[in-house]
């Protein structure tokens, strides 16, 4: 019974993204359906829900979540990323390595549409080289590499919550999947082609382009090496980078006032905080648990049961909407347990890439004038040998001590 009540669910947030409902609103509804399926009163409901929202875990996430939008918003303002590409560009001699930069440059920004801007910019360096369906793949593929592992992008941040995964451990377990997911696309599709070499920018000496990067990108940086190396809390990183940032740049109180109200995504912060309340509710009924127990017996192993549902799931809605529905129910109190995160996040990661509603791939393939079946035709064989390589990571984790 458990399990078909699960089942419900599951589906249920599915059908309701896939009826163009806000995922915010998908989760909320979910969370009502948990409440009637496992007979939860109205009373521990509402009190289950007020413990989540006024919850530290909570707050602190909707923080993060509002400050890195602010703090997007306001680089993309003074151009900073196009100049760290710039100087990414003067930095290397090889054109393969040139061709993947602009896409994960882009990738940093929060808008989708910064993906047509990466794509402008092969097309115009690699128009006569690469073929446009290979252009749209490195654009929208690479464009979506830093979301795996970085702890400045909202599922990054809601997997470490809902999971309890410090963001500077998360970060450093999935380096190896992000290492082989840009080693895999560039040996199947760059390495083999002929680049002539591109000497725009062969003039400027090295140090002036390592100089533009980090003074470019040092926001970035630093969030990310608090977090890593001195173990700050992220809401603190995020916040002591913007008040450094508006001081550096002296942004008037006015302007600062335009950034505030801009940076208040409705959705966004609303998407947060339900998936947040859901889980806790989840967590209540005791299912999660009860489900581990039900599954020890099976005779396929668990985490292939829960990879097919996070990977054909976020295919059919999208990642985002898995994490709260399988995460919670995956995670158990065994030392595989970290393991099992890194492994179904490295799936929900290449599973974004094959979803016909990811908005990037539609953009992408009206900008290069093809089908996004042009696109998934280079995504798949790509997708086959990560899964492969995501499979060995974990059973490799999963036999090291934690």
């Amino acid at each position: 019974m458990i399990l078909l009540n699960l089942c419900i669910i599951f589906f249920a947030i599915i059908l309701l993204i896939r009826l163009k409902m806000p995922l915010w609103g998908a989760v909320l509804s979910a969370s009502l359906l948990t409440a009637v399926l496992f007979h939860i009163t109205p009373t521990i409901l509402l009190e289950r829900t007020l413990h989540t929202i006024l919850g530290k875990s909570c707050i602190e996430l909707l923080l993060i979540t509002y400050g890195l939008i602010l703090l997007q918003n306001l680089m993309d303002t003074h151009s900073m990323l196009a100049r760290a590409e710039e100087g990414l560009m003067e930095l290397s001699s090889n054109p393969r390595l040139e061709s993947i930069v602009s896409p994960v440059i882009s990738g940093l920004l929060p808008s989708p549409a910064a993906v047509l801007m990466a794509g402008t910019m092969l097309q115009r360096r690699y128009k006569n080289v690469l073929s446009n369906d290979t252009l749209a793949f490195i654009t929208t593929y690479f464009r979506h590499i830093p979301e795996a592992l970085l702890p400045v992008y909202t599922n990054v941040i809601l997997i470490c919550a809902v999971t309890r995964t410090p963001e500077w451990l998360f970060l450093l377990l999935m380096l190896p999947y992000t290492i082989s997911n840009i080693l895999v696309p560039y040996f199947i599709y760059l390495k083999p082609l002929h680049f002539t070499c591109t000497p725009n920018y062969r003039a400027k000496p090295k140090f002036r382009s390592v100089r533009e990067i980090m003074s470019n990108l040092w926001p970035v940086f630093l969030i990310i090496c608090s977090i890593l190396i001195l173990h700050i809390n992220a809401a603190v990183s995020v916040y002591l980078t913007l008040i450094l940032f508006i001081l550096q740049n002296r942004i008037s109180l006015s302007s600062l006032m335009h950034f505030f109200k801009k940076a208040f995504n409705r959705n966004m912060l609303l998407m947060v905080a339900t998936i947040l309340i859901f889980t806790d509710i989840l967590n209540y009924t005791g299912a999660p648990s009860s489900l581990l127990n039900a599954c020890e017996n099976i005779s396929v192993p668990l985490f292939l049961v829960y990879g097919f549902v996070v990977f054909a799931g976020s295919i059919v809605s999208n990642f985002t909407a898995m994490v709260p529905a399988v995460f919670p129910l995956a995670v158990s109190s065994g030392s595989s347990s970290i393991a099992m995160v890194i492994y179904l996040a490295s799936l929900g990661h290449l599973a974004s890439q094959l979803c016909p509603t990811h908005i990037c791939i539609s953009l992408c393939a009206d900008q290069f004038h093809i089908s996004i079946n042009d696109i998934f035709r280079k995504t798949i064989p790509v997708t086959g040998i990560m899964l492969i390589i995501s499979t060995i990571l974990y059973l490799l984790m999963s036999r090291l001590p934690y």
